[in-house]
């Protein structure tokens, strides 16, 4: 690994942790039937895989179908996110939360 990168990959790392405990926290403050909760729960699923890689290689193909769209809608719309910042020329401090829309 190039050494140059590694302060680099601290802080990104630092960041995902911090979106990590954002979607915890705000998780924390719903209701238990909320529907916002289980778009969180997606935001955290794609934040821990960056934090730990081996989570996303255990899942069995096809695992996503089987969540419930407002999970899939946090997890995809996180993961993109997640991917821009680690191609990105400049390393974000921190990540902005993704939106949750209510459908319907």
């Amino acid at each position: 690994m190039n050494m140059s990168l590694k302060p680099q990959r601290v802080i990104l790392l630092e960041a995902v942790r911090g979106l990590v405990a954002e979607a915890r926290s705000a998780r924390a403050q719903l209701p238990a039937v909320a529907a916002e909760r289980r778009f969180l729960l997606g935001v955290e699923a794609a934040a821990m895989e960056v934090l730990h890689p081996e989570l996303g290689a255990a899942r069995r193909e096809g695992w996503l179908d089987l969540e419930p769209p407002v999970f899939r809608d946090g997890y995809l719309q996180a993961g993109s996110m997640l991917a821009a910042a680690m191609t990105a020329p400049e390393t974000p401090f921190r990540l902005l939360m993704p939106t949750y829309e209510e459908v319907g």
